[in-house]
């Protein structure tokens, strides 16, 4: 049977190309815009749980003044009277999407087309309340700079150092705090590798690129969050967390709100494998989830030139100097580049999504011959020291690298923790296979010291709890006193040492 379809596009104007991606992008958004209703389309997808919709829809009507902007409602086949609701609220433009089966929340996305939805799209799940100003500083962040793709506010009940802990009595207070936290700060926006999405922004132009529908419908279980901010990050956007934005997430992930453990678990573990099938080995939690904010509030106050350079050396996916980076940033220090050093490969691309300098991928015997020597202000390496082939080089040429009066910023492996101790006591299970060598902390501290100022140096704990600790403590020598069992317990915990070192001397480092 023959079909005809007839597309008018006579009322439109085409878009103005040019030479730039992002600008072509952009200019094919605006032209798909003339058919919207309104500059943002706030999505709001619900399957039962009426008492918090009805709270969610409320809060965006309370809270998002002065923006053009559509409410699309979407019942994922509730049985709660969820659609009845929808019909009733008081708000011109909204759209209504009824689904009569929940078969997976991914599968809502091809209810509705990019052509009608805004120049921006915000999704926004049933249990959340949103705030005074979310929307206008989610907005503020993103059209500052047009590589920026997706902007995520903070919020309570959220992993991955999203979470904000506003305490409150009531929901007016909780209101009240939230308006007083919500002031548009550039110096908050925090560059991330990937971003739990709880109410966020994303641009029009970003989901034509990204094709649509934007999740790939492969995972099923978990990970769909991390898969998107990598795949966004790969299309050379921008991945912010707006640390001046906070929401409240209404759902106590902390203690498995609304799911069995069990399945919980089984999900994650599929997810993540799934995801590092995706990318080749990238492990969207161990290699990204290598922090250095706690560290941050310990490390000596920047100076405050602007235009700082950043190294990191074997910094998996970069986090760490995109930590160096948001950290800067909240001093005031607006221009920071980074660039890496790499000795796998799987790391590359997404270190290039990141820094503005040169990502070199080579063996470590090479570092020195990749970058201008005294270029760098920080100089970070994330993999100990001590499980390099030579430590000492490695040493040297960091200093070498780094500007007199910078910073470097490295990890000494304890090998004389617990896993070694209890290895030679017969449990090989705990045993730490990975290579290194037998640098003690005094001997690692004198290399340091003969080239700059130690000006902080952390214990980086293993993760045991009291329980084995006091196991831990009884092997211990009984004739060793209080004091030194003390002392030798909290030796036997470190897993890493950590350090910040001033440089002091010219090239090479020597005093």
């Amino acid at each position: 049977m023959e079909q005809f379809v007839e597309l008018n596009t006579d009322g439109l104007e085409g878009p103005q190309v040019g030479n730039d991606l992002f600008q072509n992008r952009s200019a094919l958004s605006q032209t798909l815009q003339q058919t919207a209703n309104a500059e943002v389309t706030v999505f709001v997808q619900a399957y039962n749980r009426l008492d918090k919709t009805k709270r969610c829809v409320e809060s965006i009507l309370q809270n998002t003044q002065g923006i053009d902007y559509e409410l699309l409602l979407l019942d994922n086949g509730s049985e709660d009277g969820t659609l009845d609701f929808f019909r009733t609220i008081p708000y011109e433009k909204k759209r209504i999407i009824h689904i009569t089966k929940n078969i997976g929340g991914v599968y809502a996305q091809f209810a509705y087309g990019l052509n009608d939805i805004g120049q921006f799209l915000v999704s926004v799940s049933n249990d959340l309340i949103l705030t005074p100003h979310w929307l206008e500083n989610l907005l503020i962040c993103i059209k500052s700079d047009p590589k920026i793709g997706m902007v995520n506010p903070v919020s309570s009940n959220t992993s991955n150092l999203q979470e904000v802990d506003i305490s409150y009595g009531s929901y007016q207070e909780m209101q009240r705090k939230a308006e007083r936290f919500n002031r548009s700060d550039p110096r908050k926006w925090e560059d991330r590798q990937r971003l739990i999405t709880l109410g966020t922004l994303m641009r029009k132009e970003l989901l034509l690129a990204l094709g649509w529908p934007m999740a790939d419908l492969g995972f099923f279980h978990d990970f769909a969050d991390d898969d998107l901010s990598f795949s966004v990050r790969r299309l050379g956007y921008r991945t912010v967390l707006a640390g001046d934005t906070w929401i409240c997430h209404d759902h106590d992930i902390w203690h498995g709100e609304g799911k069995d453990p069990v399945q919980f678990h089984q999900s994650l573990k599929i997810g993540r494998a799934n995801f590092i099938e995706k990318y080749f080995g990238v492990d969207a939690w161990s290699d990204v989830n290598n922090y250095y904010i706690p560290y941050l509030e310990h490390f000596p106050a920047p100076d405050r030139a602007d235009g700082k350079q950043i190294l990191g050396i074997d910094v998996r996916c970069g986090t760490p100097i995109l930590d160096i980076k948001n950290w800067l940033r909240k001093a005031g220090i607006f221009h920071a580049d980074l660039s890496a050093f790499t000795q796998d490969p799987k790391y590359w691309l997404d270190l290039k999504t990141i820094c503005k300098g040169p990502v070199i991928c080579d063996r470590e015997e090479f570092l020195l011959d990749s970058f201008i020597q005294e270029s760098f202000d920080y100089v970070l390496v994330d993999r100990p020291l001590n499980r390099y082939h030579e430590p000492v080089k490695i040493l040297r040429d960091m200093f070498a690298l780094c500007k007199k009066g910078g910073y470097l910023i490295c990890k000494l492996l304890n090998a004389y923790s617990f896993r070694e101790y209890l290895n030679q006591l017969g449990q090989r299970e705990v045993y730490n296979p990975q290579v290194s060598y037998n640098i003690s902390l005094e001997q690692f501290q004198s290399l340091l010291s003969r080239s700059g100022k130690i000006c902080f140096m952390m214990n980086l704990n293993a993760n045991l709890d009291k329980e084995n600790q006091r196991i831990l403590s009884t092997l211990l020598p009984t004739e060793l006193s209080d004091q030194a069992k003390s002392a030798a317990l909290q030796r036997l915990l470190c897993e890493e040492y950590l350090f910040v070192v001033k440089k002091e001397g010219g090239i090479g480092g020597q005093k």
